[in-house]
């Protein structure tokens, strides 16, 4: 059933929640601000001296990659029945995307929650939200791990054998885990012991624990079954790979475009090495999106190159502007324009718990 007094409740405090995580990632991205001042003393001359056509391929690059990741979000939601706009898929991902490279400690998680959470709002049935984010976020690390492989072995010139043979044990690994994990029995399994320690989760209301523990089994069952109905066909696998490997690439691309913008010329090479010591910087997650250290490597990577000092500084810092702190600026706008504008989800209980 649905309490209406529940979601007034919601209608209430959330706002006010969204708001305080929005005013935490201000403060984080403002404790930024002396690193970001000192790149710009040390970037000097060449930041005069933009070439701005360049600049703007770099925007659009970067746009356009996390756009394409959205794209690939909706498709994910497609398989299960789910049809929801592009304008509402590209606010929920570029807002994802701010959480997850602002905010401290729990950037990560917290985007994967705002996400599922969202796409809840908008009427699409739980598991298919948390298994369209999950897979979404899968798709998106193997095709980075696949790509980084062919892109190093490039660039330190490693035997193409060995380099294709890389690529296919993480292609061929992924689809055994894909196979095993979508196996009726297993995911039956794994889903009654995720939805037991749920019940445990402080916050949740006493009917939802109670109704958790003691149909586990039996919900467990209706998950996973709903789950292993969620399988791409072979036309939809080749979409989203294309997707998630051109939404890397103009990734890449932003970083050539920044450093063209600059002009100061910078082997292929080292750029590759450059954009995988960032996008691991970002995967350790020290720091929200990397802060500091994915600048640092890069700027490392370039100046180790033989570039000059001013113009490697130029060069990361027009880079991360745009692919952390401007995308993160346009995602937070969309989410506090979303915080009173999404619609509100009724929470709903079991029939044998819940209100009129």
């Amino acid at each position: 059933m649905i309490t209406k007094s529940g979601a007034v409740l919601r209608a209430h405090w959330k706002p006010i929640l969204h708001w305080a995580v929005a005013a935490v990632a201000l403060a984080a991205l403002a404790t930024q601000a002396p690193g970001l001042s000192h790149d710009v003393v040390m970037a000097g001359e060449p930041l005069a001296h933009l070439r701005w056509p360049w600049m703007v391929l770099a925007v659009v690059a970067g746009l356009g990659g996390l756009a394409l990741y959205g794209e690939m979000h909706r498709q994910l939601l497609m398989v299960g029945g789910a049809r929801l706009s592009v304008p509402t898929i590209q606010g929920i991902t570029f807002a994802q995307n701010a959480i997850s490279n602002t905010v401290p400690v729990v950037g990560g998680a917290g985007a994967l929650a705002y996400a599922i959470d969202q796409l809840r709002q908008q009427r699409v049935d739980a598991p298919l939200a948390s298994w369209a984010v999950f897979v979404a976020g899968v798709l998106d690390t193997v095709a980075l791990l696949a790509l980084a492989v062919l892109g190093l072995g490039w660039a330190v010139h490693v035997p193409m054998i060995v380099v294709v043979a890389g690529v296919a044990v993480i292609v061929v690994g992924a689809a055994g885990c894909w196979m095993v994990l979508t196996h009726p029995a297993v995911l039956q399994r794994a889903m009654q012991v995720i939805l037991v320690a749920s019940s445990h989760i402080p916050g949740l209301c006493r009917a939802c624990r109670v109704t958790w523990t003691r149909r586990a089994e039996e919900s467990a069952r209706r998950l996973s079954a709903r789950i292993a109905m969620l399988r791409p066909n072979g036309r939809r696998w080749l979409l989203l790979g294309g997707l998630v490997i051109t939404s890397w690439v103009l990734d890449f691309l932003t970083l050539i475009a920044a450093v063209a913008a600059v002009g100061s010329p910078v082997p292929l090479s080292v750029l590759v090495l450059g954009f995988l010591i960032v996008q691991g910087s970002i995967a350790l997650q020290i720091f929200p999106g990397g802060a500091g250290l994915a600048s640092a490597g890069l700027l490392g990577v370039m100046v180790a190159a033989g570039i000059a000092a001013a113009p490697a500084a130029a060069s990361a810092l027009v880079y991360r502007g745009i692919s952390w702190l401007a995308l993160a600026l346009v995602g937070w706008v969309v989410y506090v324009m979303r915080i009173h504008t999404g619609p509100v989800a009724m929470h709903r209980h079991s029939a044998e718990y819940g209100e009129a």
